[in-house]
């Protein structure tokens, strides 16, 4: 169901501000294909996100923006507010324009509404009116906030959210159940939430949320007094989906290492963000990253393989001509995968890695050709020391040559 836009300019001033930035056209996603992705909030637990960076189905973008764990852990610490602020400003997209432009999903994840500030009316307007997809997942930091940190609900972001903030809703429990509401959902269906047994407990420790009218719950959670939405998503009036993820699983590392679909389950969702079909069949989609990253791990190998060989002399132009071909090759399934088309992809980059294993052999009879004359010369001369020092002994100790012959070989008293 599509809903209308929340506005969040409510002076002259902002009105004209939202006039002029609808002036700017919208972009639906990167023009080589990819999904650009501004990742908002805590990147120290985001193991997921740190994932797509190797991933060219993704552009992504950091913005630290948290006050998670006094800001001394993650690759970009900052100790104080004023430091958080700063690096914002440094990070965040300067213009309504920067952000239609280059993204696609907005990500929030134990974002502090405080710190982001005034940010977030132009991350707002580039979801309501530039088509960007929007999620946010829970954690103190988001929704109603917990733990004295600030609420999400009447800024810009929190309006566009298909769910109302419960002022310092939070509720922990070890007896959580994950419970799909809408199964037939195309996100929802992508992934197989029922394999998934250990998906219980604390990990879906969740803010506590209520659903806007007219909004799609796709899971909710239950557990001892309490049963509140998971999930929540709705599609805005201009077209932009927005959703709600009232638990900081989907993201965190340290939270399910052992579930072998969560980054599935977030690439999913930022496909579904983006407005593009989820990809159904899971395995298919997981085998053709496996041959991708297998691709790309064995031809830097053996490039390091032919830099070797070319240290000692050897000629690998005919190899580096073939390493072409099978680039070629790899490079058709590129465009398939960006375009979701995993099937055709997934041939192409099996095609290309059968060249490369045929490529790898005579890489290998090379460098044993090349290090042939190593091993001669090491022959010759560990051979060539050894007979030396052998005549030199024989000489000095058997023949006695330089031994001067003498009548007494002992003192006398």
């Amino acid at each position: 169901m599509e809903r209308p836009v929340v506005s969040g300019l409510p002076s002259r001033l902002g009105l004209l501000a939202g006039i002029l930035v609808t002036l700017i056209p919208a972009a639906h996603c990167l023009a080589d294909g990819r999904i650009g992705l501004l990742f908002v909030g805590d990147l120290s637990n985001a193991g997921a996100f740190w994932l797509t960076r190797s991933d060219p189905l993704f552009r992504p973008t950091f913005v630290p923006a948290t006050m998670r764990d006094f800001m001394l852990f993650g690759p970009m610490p900052a100790p104080t507010v004023d430091d958080l602020k700063r690096l914002i400003r440094l990070h965040m997209p300067r213009t309504y324009a920067d952000v239609v432009r280059n993204y696609d999903v907005i990500v929030f994840f134990e974002a502090n509404s405080h710190a982001v500030g005034s940010h977030l009316q132009k991350l707002a307007d580039a979801v309501s009116q530039g088509g960007l997809g929007l999620l946010m997942e829970g954690g103190w930091q988001s929704f109603g906030g917990a733990a004295g940190h600030p609420p999400w609900g009447d800024t810009p972001i929190g309006l566009l959210l298909p769910t109302e903030d419960i002022l310092g809703g939070w509720h922990d429990s070890l007896d959580h159940r994950f419970v799909v509401d809408m199964p037939e959902h195309e996100y929802m269906r992508s992934i197989p939430w029922h394999e998934e047994t250990l998906l219980r407990g604390p990990v879906w420790d969740h803010n506590l949320l209520n659903v806007r009218p007219g909004a799609d719950m796709l899971a909710h959670v239950e557990s001892s007094g309490c049963n509140s939405p998971m999930m929540v998503t709705w599609k805005l009036e201009g077209g932009s989906r927005t959703f709600s993820c009232a638990s900081e699983w989907l993201w965190q590392w340290v939270a399910m290492p052992y579930w072998k679909h969560q980054y599935s389950a977030c690439t999913n969702l930022i496909i579904y963000l983006d407005g593009r079909p989820v990809p159904q069949d899971l395995p298919l989609v997981e085998a053709a990253r496996s041959e991708m990253l297998s691709f790309g791990t064995r031809r830097s190998l053996l490039l390091s393989l032919l830099e070797f060989c070319e240290s000692f002399g050897a000629n690998t132009d005919r190899l580096t001509a073939k390493l072409k071909d099978v680039e070629r090759t790899a490079a058709q399934g590129l465009p398939q995968y960006l375009n979701l088309d995993f099937e055709a992809a997934l041939s192409s980059y099996k095609e290309a890695g059968k060249m490369l294993a045929n490529l790898e052999i005579e890489a290998m009879n090379l460098k044993r050709t090349a290090l042939i004359w190593v091993y001669v010369v090491e022959w010759l001369s560990v051979s060539g020391t050894a007979i030396a020092c052998g005549v030199l002994i024989w000489w000095a100790m058997v023949r006695k040559a330089l031994y001067r012959p003498v009548k007494v070989t002992r003192l006398t008293g």
